[in-house]
C-alpha cells in the first residue's frame, strides 16, 4: 500500500486490507471499547464484559501484534481499511521541510 499513495491526492480514499503493518495505526475508539454481553446462567441477569479489542500479547491466527490486531478486529465485525494517500509527517522530507525545528 505504501507505493501505492500519493499525498497529493483524495487522503479520504479508501482500500479494504487483510492485515496491517505497525508504521500508524488509527483506530475508531470504539474497536477498543467494544463489549460483549452475557446472560448469566444461573441468575438470568445480563452482565456486561468489556473485553475490546486491543494488541494481542499472543500469536492470533498466525499473526502477531499489529497484524493479529487487524485479524481480531475482522474476526469482531469491524472493516479493516488502508489510506492510501494519508501522510503522517515523521521528520523533514522533501515534499514537507521544516518539521524537525
Amino acid at each position: 500500500m505504501a507505493k501505492m499513495g500519493d499525498w497529493r491526492r483524495n487522503k479520504d480514499e479508501e482500500i479494504k486490507l487483510d492485515g496491517i503493518g505497525g508504521v500508524n495505526i488509527i483506530v475508531k475508539a470504539d474497536v477498543h471499547r467494544s463489549g460483549i454481553s452475557r446472560q448469566s446462567e444461573f441468575s438470568m441477569q445480563t452482565t456486561h464484559r468489556f473485553l475490546g479489542i486491543n494488541f494481542p500479547c499472543y500469536a492470533f491466527e498466525n499473526q502477531a501484534e499489529t497484524e493479529g490486531f487487524a485479524k481480531m478486529a475482522k474476526r469482531a465485525g469491524y472493516e479493516v481499511i488502508g489510506l492510501p494517500n494519508y501522510v503522517v509527517w515523521h521528520i523533514d522530507t522533501d515534499e514537507k521541510p521544516g518539521n524537525a525545528a
